[in-house]
């Protein structure tokens, strides 16, 4: 079993969440561990296990295949560490124009952004690296790039 750390701007395009596989399959959610030649990986600081869809063992090709797509998906808690906005904003009882600006799903009680989504959205190159804060912080326009999401919520790139 290799497990590798995934950066928090890493897109889950050929993953499945462990807990969504275990369930589904009946098994213990740790039985990836024993297997030879599987790829699990998971964002820094994080616990949540993903499970490269190609390297699950034969007997479980049908139930991966059932799993939900997670292609152009972040953790929730790696969007917030990329973009430096705090979770309270991917709360949809708070009413955070953000979250109306995202495409959040819910998985296992795990939460995911379409990052792939938001930079379309954005019509931004998916090299930028992204910062979402408070308008007012922001410098001058020639001097950082911004894009408002609102009249007190803009998305900086470089």
């Amino acid at each position: 079993m290799n497990m590798l750390i995934l950066t928090h701007n890493h897109w889950l395009n050929n993953y499945i969440l462990n807990k969504e596989f275990s369930l589904l399959a009946g098994i213990s959610s740790n039985a990836y561990r024993y297997w030879n030649g599987v790829e699990a990986a998971k964002f820094d600081d994080a616990r949540v296990v993903f499970l490269r869809k190609e390297s699950v063992l034969p007997k479980y090709k049908a139930i991966a295949q059932q799993c939900t797509n997670l292609f152009g998906m972040v953790q929730s808690q790696a969007f917030c560490k990329y973009t430096g906005l705090a979770p309270s904003h991917l709360i949809e009882k708070n009413h955070s124009c953000i979250y109306e600006a995202l495409e959040i799903i819910d998985i296992c009680d795990i939460k995911f952004v379409n990052l792939k989504k938001f930079y379309d959205d954005l019509k931004l190159d998916y090299k930028y690296h992204i910062y979402i804060e408070k308008c007012k912080y922001f410098g001058p326009s020639p001097l950082e790039k911004k894009i408002n999401l609102s009249s007190g919520i803009c998305v900086g790139y470089y």
